[in-house]
């Protein structure tokens, strides 16, 4: 996991303002993301990873940060798609973690249910042909905001906010995050 473009990734997921902020990451691996934002400040992280020697990487590292952030993480071992993950966090969450490469498709339904009614960001990695990080994005963008709006209403926007260049995955594929502002007409 270790790559100059993730380090600085990581760096930056530690700057976001989370004071507060309940999100779900729902490819957690052993807390690359979910142990940053707990010491950023998240009020709470719902953590989904299916491989178990990752879940208790990531176990010990909630217990290294302490009992006061480990309380605020709700571990959920095993896959993301489940029930019990949407009902976790459905309606509660300012932002969701989707870092799945090459894609993280199969969390959308339940990122997109994740939201809160007002609304929040989906920060989607996705590897991209470098000449195609644009066009991938807005793609992005409106398959999300053709969820939203089947799952959640008519009103819903889905707009791309940032494109984070991560690092190269191949010649001529970038891996990137996709970060996607969903809003309700009326938030």
């Amino acid at each position: 996991m270790f790559s100059e473009g993730n380090a600085a990734e990581k760096a930056r997921v530690a700057e976001w303002q989370v004071q507060g902020e309940t999100i779900l990451d729902m490819y957690t691996g052993i807390g690359f993301w979910t142990l940053p934002l707990l010491a950023a400040g998240a009020s709470r992280v719902v953590a989904c990873e299916w491989n178990p020697d990752a879940v208790e990487a990531l176990r010990r590292g909630l217990r290294l940060l302490g009992p006061e952030a480990e309380a605020r993480c709700e571990v959920f071992a095993g896959d993301n798609r489940r029930p019990e993950v949407r009902a976790a966090s459905a309606g509660q969450c300012h932002r969701v973690m989707l870092g799945l490469i090459p894609d993280s498709r199969d969390g959308f339904p339940n990122a997109v249910a994740a939201l809160r009614a007002e609304g929040g960001t989906l920060h989607v990695h996705w590897n991209v042909r470098s000449d195609e990080e644009e066009a991938t994005a807005r793609a992005v963008a409106d398959e999300l905001q053709a969820m939203f709006r089947r799952d959640r209403g008519s009103s819903w926007c889905c707009e791309v906010a940032a494109v984070q260049r991560i690092k190269w995955f191949a010649p001529r594929v970038r891996h990137v995050r996709i970060d996607v502002r969903c809003t309700p007409a009326s938030a």
